[in-house]
């Protein structure tokens, strides 16, 4: 049987089997967690300051002298559980999550470069040439060279 102290789930820092299962829902819960925020989320759940571990510690100032250090090894050796379940999830979750990472932002620099053309047509060039292309279609002539004087015409009609 499990003992908790008054209180919202606290579990009794010198009852071992309320803590190992405390420890053991919360390295279940470690292991479960797929990606990084899913793991801060349980980080928080169960070694932040509300997790039952944390309330349970803070349980410790309240016992009698000769039970503290019994309870502090319990404690201690539990939350050291905790934190190497943890860091080891973490590790494995970042290490995945760069290779992920890797192949999904690979570069093949032997393919040759896809070049687009820099710029455009001038909208004069463009411009000049639909003006010629109306007047070719009416029956005029573009005469192309040097600019001629005022006395000779470039175009004929």
């Amino acid at each position: 049987m499990t003992e908790t102290l008054p209180g919202a789930g606290v579990p009794n820092p010198l009852d071992e089997a309320a803590i190992t299962a405390a420890v053991d829902q919360a390295v279940a819960a470690i292991a479960a967690a797929s990606t990084l925020d899913e793991l801060k989320a349980v980080r928080l759940a169960h070694t932040g300051e509300k997790s039952a571990l944390s309330l349970a510690n803070r349980e410790i100032g309240g016992l009698p002298k000769d039970q503290k250090a019994a309870a502090g090894k319990l404690m201690g050796s539990s939350r050291g559980r905790v934190n190497k379940a943890l860091a080891d999830r973490t590790a494995q979750l970042e290490a995945e999550n760069d290779a992920r990472i890797l192949v999904e932002e690979t570069v093949d620099v032997t393919a040759a470069p896809r070049r687009r053309r820099a710029g455009a047509r001038h909208p004069l060039s463009t411009l000049q040439e639909r003006v010629a292309d109306i007047f070719v279609g009416m029956g005029w002539e573009i005469a192309e060279g040097p600019r001629s004087s005022r006395s000779g015409s470039t175009s004929t009609h």
